[in-house]
């Protein structure tokens, strides 16, 4: 019979002094099959009162009078529910055992046991309940001390480690802990490398299973011409990273009372991934809230500035170039997930730390700020960090990323809100423009510098001429056409597409145009006046 943490098997009852002069008819495949209850079977609906591992006691009587097909289709039902075997008593009613009936027991592999017209069902079923309820009343005892160990360890703040040395002491196999793929902690006596998958199954869930565990064949580095078991469970955690654990099946194969203490240590290491993260988001906050201090020049005091350039471990002499990304330049796809900004800082972070060795970042909604301490002019700079974000986009996880990038003048530490400005801007006006997957710098704005510096928006209004002023009050819609006509090198077919209407159309609004603001498009002095004003328009009405 197996031992006290081992299922209860068909195999083990036939064992049973009340199965004593049974004789296995049938489904000898089925031997190891589960057993986890017993009943007296009085009707076919097998569906409705079948449950997994059951055995039932039968005389056949209630299955004497289905057709071929109905019973066929009984036993695949008993087989998909779980049914363990089927023990027959022959009597008056039913003397022989239907030729089909055992043919399907050996297609389902579900074992068909034959008992003495003497032996009664109440010695049977007491002898099987009896063992259940012994069993699990050990299963019951060892759940209650293994729960306890842990709830206890919980309570000193235990670290990962000490988390899996604990289940290492109540299994009989060496464990790994992987994060990302790559193995942060191991047993000591585990002395194999890496390894390879070369087959992976699902464990179905079962009374002792709540997490989703894969059964893996391996082959390892160092042991290539042989092949391994090992157990998969993922840690549920927050944030980008993965946890895995990993049990070695180099002992035995994982039990019961294994798998009681694989699931209190799951749920440990989950509380303590939580926690780490909610530490970690908490550091980040701050973080965040020192970073936006100093590039929105929030400190009253050369004291207050000292105490965060030593936070960020920035100083008063370096040079820094400040650098947006904006994530939110399509206005219709959905929201770039935090957790997904933050994988992207990480990687992007890799590829800036390969040209400078010191920076701050800063996760903001839609955005990353980049604080860059550097010695380059702002030419070289533009041109360094554009390499290092095509470096990053090549990536394929990456390659279909849209966004924009704004780059400032190089400042020191005070006048980083300038610099805050300054980058800021330059994602309006892309934004204004349409563009997409752009970056620049604040050089490359040229004459809207000018106007872009300015704090007051009725001071950009005297930049735009008074023609297209007055144009806009009444005609809007013209106005629109004349930029998008200019955009286009005075092509009325192409300026009618962007529009969607007609290329007559254009026409007709562009001679009205000249009329109503008599327009010379042959004078580059007045279209470039006019230019600037049309864009200055669109950018006071998106700032307002």
């Amino acid at each position: 019979m197996g031992g006290k943490d081992m299922p209860l098997t068909v195999r083990d009852i036939l064992d049973f002094e009340s199965l004593y002069e049974s004789e296995l008819i049938a489904g000898m495949k089925g031997l190891q099959k589960e057993v986890t209850g017993i009943m007296v079977m009085e009707a076919p609906d097998i569906e409705a009162w079948g449950n997994f591992g059951q055995v039932c006691l039968t005389s056949f009587f209630a299955l004497e009078n289905l057709s071929l097909t109905e019973t066929k289709d009984f036993f695949i039902k008993a087989n998909s529910i779980g049914i363990a075997a089927f023990i027959v008593k022959l009597d008056r009613l039913v003397k022989q055992i239907p030729a089909h009936f055992i043919e399907e027991c050996n297609v389902n592999q579900i074992p068909l046991i034959k008992i003495q017209k003497d032996t009664p069902y109440e010695a049977i079923i007491l002898s099987v309940m009896e063992t259940l309820i012994n069993k699990n009343k050990v299963l019951l005892d060892r759940y209650y001390m293994i729960s306890n160990q842990f709830t206890n360890m919980a309570l000193r703040e235990p670290r990962l480690k000490d988390i899996l040395a604990l289940l290492e002491e109540l299994i009989p196999n060496p464990v790994s802990l992987l994060k990302n793929n790559s193995i942060i902690y191991r047993s000591i006596n585990l002395e194999l490398g890496d390894f390879h998958v070369s087959k992976s199954t699902k464990l179905a869930k079962n009374r002792y299973i709540n997490f989703e565990y894969q059964r893996q064949v391996v082959t390892h580095t160092d042991l290539s011409t042989q092949h391994l078991s090992q157990l998969s469970v993922e840690i549920p955690s927050l944030g980008t990273d993965v946890y895995r654990l990993i049990i070695h099946e180099l002992n035995q194969e994982t039990t019961e009372e294994d798998f009681m203490a694989i699931e209190n240590t799951v749920s440990s290491l989950q509380m303590e991934l939580l926690k780490k993260y909610a530490l970690k988001q908490q550091n980040l906050s701050h973080l965040n809230e020192i970073i936006n201090d100093l590039i929105y020049a929030r400190y009253q005091t050369e004291e207050e500035l000292a105490e965060i350039l030593h936070f960020l471990n920035l100083s008063k002499k370096d040079n820094i170039h400040l650098v947006i990304i904006d994530l939110s330049v399509e206005g219709d796809r959905k929201k770039v997930k935090r957790e997904d900004s933050e994988s992207i800082v990480n990687t992007l972070s890799n590829y800036i730390s390969i040209r400078w060795s010191k920076f701050v970042s800063l996760v903001k909604k839609d955005k990353i700020i980049f604080l860059i301490c550097n010695s380059d002019d702002d030419q070289e700079f533009s041109e360094k960090i554009s390499v290092a974000i095509n470096s990053f986009t090549s990536l394929s996880y990456y390659s279909q990323l849209v966004f924009n990038i704004g780059i400032s003048n190089k400042s020191n530490v005070t006048g980083l809100h300038l610099a805050n400005k300054q980058a800021n801007n330059i994602l309006k006006i892309l934004k204004l423009t349409g563009q997409k997957n752009k970056i620049m710098s604040y050089k490359d704005l040229g004459i809207f510098q000018l106007f872009l510096e300015t704090n007051n928006i009725d001071e950009l209004i005297k930049f735009v001429p008074e023609k297209i002023l007055e144009i806009q009050k009444t005609k809007p819609e013209l106005n629109k056409t004349l930029r998008v006509f200019l955009d286009h090198n005075q092509n009325f077919k192409t300026t009618a597409e962007e529009l969607f209407i007609h290329p007559k159309t254009a026409k007709y609004r562009i001679e009205r145009l000249i009329k109503l603001a008599n327009i010379n498009f042959e004078n580059p002095e007045e279209l470039l006046q006019i230019n600037i004003g049309l864009r200055l328009l669109e950018f006071i009405d998106k700032t307002l």
